[in-house]
């Protein structure tokens, strides 16, 4: 994994990803993704690893950084002449983290009716990575070091508040709306909401070093 976080690394100093989308949040997006797949009684090596890579990279073709079609070709092109990946698994994690975006997914999606795209025999792997990148995102941390990444001239208590209203209005939602179903990710949404809801009220940065609760 050396060669993926350092590829990580690169690709956030070039396109100016800060430590909210940064490589803590790729290595924890990427352990809880396994953790999931960990559950099933059958996971081929190929879809683990398909799953650990587009959890960790989906970041690094993320449209609020870059432009997605270049960071896409240059993730293809790493998995396969540096790394010797296949076309095929190359266009899987390709496939996957261009379409996991939350933003777009409810856009194009009816209220409380989530639609997914078709990524036939990738559909557990992209939905493993969806949700282990949707539990990320009870980490209040990463709310208020983006907003400060893109408001620099903003106070520290409209950060805050800024985090306060998107939890309520968007993360603490993600189950009754229907974007969080896989029974492993189930089961750990209450802890990790119980700790954002502390971080909220005592305006803690606290984050788990590795990402998970």
């Amino acid at each position: 994994m050396n060669d993926l976080f350092h590829f990580i690394e690169e690709k956030c100093q070039e396109y100016n990803i800060d430590e909210s989308h940064g490589l803590k949040h790729a290595r924890g997006t990427m352990e809880r993704a396994l953790a999931i797949l960990d559950r099933y009684t059958i996971v081929p090596d190929d879809e683990r690893k398909v799953v650990a890579y587009a959890a960790a990279l989906h970041d690094i073709c993320d449209k609020k950084y870059t432009d997605v079609i270049k960071s896409s070709n240059d993730i293809r092109s790493w998995l396969i002449d540096t790394q010797g990946w296949s076309q095929e698994h190359a266009d899987a994690v390709i496939d996957i983290i261009t379409s996991m975006s939350y933003s777009q997914l409810k856009l194009n999606s009816l209220p409380g009716v989530p639609r997914y795209p078709n990524h036939g025999k990738w559909q557990r792997a992209y939905h493993v990575a969806r949700h282990a990148d949707l539990l990320e995102g009870f980490i209040v941390a990463r709310c208020v070091l983006y907003n400060r990444h893109i408001h620099p001239d903003w106070t520290d208590d409209q950060h805050w508040k800024r985090a306060e209203e998107l939890f309520e209005t968007r993360v603490f939602k993600y189950v009754a709306e229907g974007w969080i179903t896989i029974p492993a990710a189930l089961e750990q949404v209450d802890a990790l909401e119980a700790e954002a809801r502390r971080c909220l009220r005592e305006r803690s940065l606290d984050w788990t070093p590795n990402g998970l609760q």
